[in-house]
């Protein structure tokens, strides 16, 4: 079962969706790292998170005082990162997961890594895959989210929205 390692976007783009819940459900292991968990700053946001983890859809990874030291030299080398988005990185690598992300500085240096990445519209596309959800309600959610989130690669997602309402 594929490890799949949560940066904050994305599941702060799951929550504004409303669909965390569903994607947590994909068969993948789903898991966060401790300080990405508290980059979730909103009430209704982090009331969501907690509730996911509470219900043990996603699982938190507390990295140990070793860890933390290693975590901290990774920034050392990408100073451009936050040390939530190496801790990423670092259980990623250290446990042959998937990152998932829309943040571009922490998307390239996982590339440069040699790990896979992924965004949103990636997980969407999964839960379409996956029956969890139709093509149309993907579409549509996609559309909604690229109005909230610049981050996200405008381009990349209409065609992917495109294809998504041909179906």
């Amino acid at each position: 079962m594929r490890l799949l390692i949560h940066d904050a976007n994305v599941l702060i783009d799951l929550i504004d969706i409303g669909l965390l819940d569903c994607a947590m459900g994909l068969p993948c292991v789903m898991e966060t790292t401790d300080l990405v968990r508290r980059e979730v700053q909103t009430p209704e946001q982090a009331q969501a998170l907690a509730e996911c983890i509470e219900r043990g859809a996603l699982a938190v990874v507390t990295s140990s005082i070793e860890q933390l030291a290693r975590i901290g030299t990774l920034q050392g080398q990408c100073p451009q990162l936050s040390l939530a988005d190496c801790s990423v990185v670092f259980h990623a690598l250290d446990r042959s997961g998937i990152v998932l992300s829309g943040d571009g500085r922490l998307r390239r240096e996982a590339e440069a890594k040699k790990l896979e990445v992924h965004s949103t519209p990636w997980i969407l596309g999964l839960m379409v895959e996956h029956g969890f959800i139709d093509s149309t309600v993907a579409a549509d959610k996609l559309e909604y989210l690229v109005t909230i989130n610049q981050r996200l690669p405008q381009k990349e997602c209409t065609k992917i929205i495109e294809s998504w309402k041909r179906r």
